[in-house]
């Protein structure tokens, strides 16, 4: 910021406190950079408040693993860069198929949780 005295440098290490009028804004402006990424075939990105979900489509597991590792790592890669933390307790994915069983799908080396309905 530039002040009379010369320009003035904060190091900013937390976010907007939860329930601040200011985070909405803030968190778009972050958010935007992720959401603007051109995906491939099969993977769409969507947000909802502070929250993301990924919507990935392929007839087989092995493609749906493919794809997912491909979409979390962009995902991660962005978050690191942005020093933003992912909790591994709140993140998990649904799988809708006739799959007998899911892909494998991993945030990092941590395995996601299947949600079933």
């Amino acid at each position: 910021m530039q002040t009379s005295e010369g320009p003035v440098l904060w190091e900013q290490t937390q976010g907007c406190p939860q329930g601040s009028c200011c985070r909405p804004a803030f968190w778009n402006i972050v958010a935007d950079e992720i959401l603007l990424v051109q995906w491939p075939q099969g993977v769409h990105l969507q947000a909802f408040a502070d929250d993301f979900a990924f919507i990935v489509t392929d007839n087989a597991r092995e493609g749906l693993r493919k794809l997912s590792k491909l979409a979390l790592d962009k995902l991660k890669e962005w978050a690191n860069k942005n020093k933003l933390h992912v909790s591994m307790e709140k993140s998990s994915y649904v799988l809708f198929s006739k799959l007998v069983r899911g892909p494998t799908i991993k945030w990092g080396t941590n395995q996601l949780t299947v949600k079933t309905i």
